[in-house]
């Protein structure tokens, strides 16, 4: 028998285990006192995770010949092996790496006298087939020695992989356990210091490597007019942006002692998905850094949002909320009325008027627009924070609303305005919340709330 049948056979064997493994796991699973106990079941969990890891191995394994034999590559209708393997083993091409990247690390080779090569890494290739370590830890230790092999002495890249492998499994080299095992997420943090500190130019390299690479691009709307936003922030960048982000979602929300707690029990769930909150975190925070002291300017006026539209359409009653009446400069598609609408309760608009070749001759200052003091007015009666009950996004990245609308007569006066975040002004005349205001103040009624009630109540001092 030759060696590929055997091994052949050998999958075979092991693919039958696997079924009845499988068949096992439905059967079990199926049984509610098997989920209510959580020993068994993170004893389950950490068995076949541990035969999982075994796998992860054969399938390093098995790309020996692809890592040490390019002409094989090619006699396999590839132009790499990257993409020999994510067609074979029908995986993408970024797993296809990270296999190779481990096999490259802890296969051995042969040279033309039969000699053999040691592996490059060979605790790694240890505790791969031990089942010890995963794939993803094995790439990540292989990926950072790699990255300073040949300035890091052999003894030092030696030692650190060692101690790299015992942090990832969770057992020091002489078999004792050290610490528990943790996650390739966490792990990650703790290998990169490892890294830094058996590099001899320190954490230099990385930093100057960081800095060439950082970039931030905004491309072409899509269908829907959305723009797409990517790149990479340097890390005091991110952490500060994912710090202001978690801020903007744990504002701290204040409720009257005095009123009944259960009103606030019947308050619904936010809809919005996480990445979407993220979005108008984002959102309200570019906003009101554009508005704020110092911000920078555009021909000497503050960075604005520019949508023009004709005073006939914008003033046309029998028009509909969906009426694609306006453009807004930057983007390719044109904007409903009810978002023109929505974008003059926010910031106002100006009159401009044109001669009849288009060229214009007057512009107006800026009209239906709130000031500052009216703001500060409302925080100061309303409270700072958004009007709807249960949000929580702080006062200054609020926005004005007039709760009568222009096109129905509203004026832009302190007794018809409230402010709103960004998400629940956008779903004023959409969403679940109604808003009015009664002698000067404002009430709301929604989801958990069927009858008007005013937003702040006045607390009065105890004397």
């Amino acid at each position: 028998m030759s060696q590929n049948d055997a091994i052949t056979r050998q999958v075979d064997v092991v693919a039958h285990d696997l079924a009845a493994l499988i068949d096992l796991l439905h059967i079990d699973f199926l049984h509610r006192d098997s989920l209510g106990r959580s020993g068994p079941v993170a004893d389950v969990i950490a068995a076949v995770e541990s035969v999982g890891r075994l796998m992860d191995c054969a399938r390093v394994r098995v790309l020996a010949q692809l890592v040490n034999n390019p002409m094989l590559v090619e006699r396999l209708g590839h132009a790499s092996a990257t993409s020999a393997v994510a067609s074979l083993a029908q995986i993408s091409e970024r797993s296809a790496r990270t296999r190779l990247t481990v096999a490259t690390a802890v296969c051995e080779d042969l040279t033309l006298t039969g000699a053999v090569v040691p592996a490059a890494r060979p605790a790694v290739s240890a505790a791969l087939d031990a089942g010890d370590l995963g794939l993803d830890a094995a790439n990540l230790i292989a990926t950072e020695l790699a990255s300073i092999t040949g300035r890091a002495p052999s003894d030092v890249l030696d030692m650190a992989e060692t101690v790299m492998v015992g942090r990832a499994t969770g057992v020091s080299p002489n078999d004792q356990p050290m610490v528990a095992a943790v996650s390739v997420d966490f792990l990650t943090g703790e290998i990169r210091q490892m890294t830094a500190a058996a590099d001899p130019d320190g954490a230099r390299p990385r930093e100057e490597r960081a800095t060439r690479r950082r970039e931030f691009r905004l491309g072409t709307p899509d269908e829907d007019g959305l723009v797409p936003a990517h790149g990479r922030l340097l890390p005091e960048v991110g952490v500060l942006l994912a710090g202001m982000l978690e801020a903007q979602r744990r504002s701290p929300r204040f409720i009257d002692l005095n009123a009944n707690l259960m009103d606030h029990l019947g308050e619904p769930a936010d809809p919005r998905t996480p990445a979407q909150r993220r979005h108008d975190a984002l959102g309200e925070i570019v906003m009101a850094a554009a508005t704020a002291d110092g911000a920078p300017s555009l021909d000497g006026l503050p960075v604005t949002v520019l949508v023009t539209v004709t005073a006939a359409d914008l003033t046309n009653d029998a028009g509909l909320d969906s009426d694609a009446i306006g453009t807004i400069t930057g983007s390719p598609f044109p904007a409903s009325r009810r978002t023109i609408e929505r974008f003059i309760d926010t910031g106002g608009y100006r009159v401009a008027t044109t001669d009849e070749t288009g060229a214009v001759t007057a512009i107006s200052s800026t009209q239906r627009c709130f000031t500052p003091i009216q703001r500060l007015a409302m925080a100061t009666r309303d409270g700072t924070g958004c009007v709807t009950p249960g949000c929580t996004s702080p006062h200054y990245t609020l926005q004005a609303h007039h709760v009568i609308p222009d096109r129905d007569g509203g004026p832009t006066a302190l007794d018809n305005g409230l402010l709103l975040c960004f998400w629940h002004h956008q779903q004023v005349d959409t969403g679940p919340w109604q808003y009015r205001m009664v002698a000067g103040l404002p009430y709301v009624r929604g989801p958990g709330i069927p009858n008007w009630t005013r937003t702040r109540q006045p607390i009065a001092r105890v004397a």
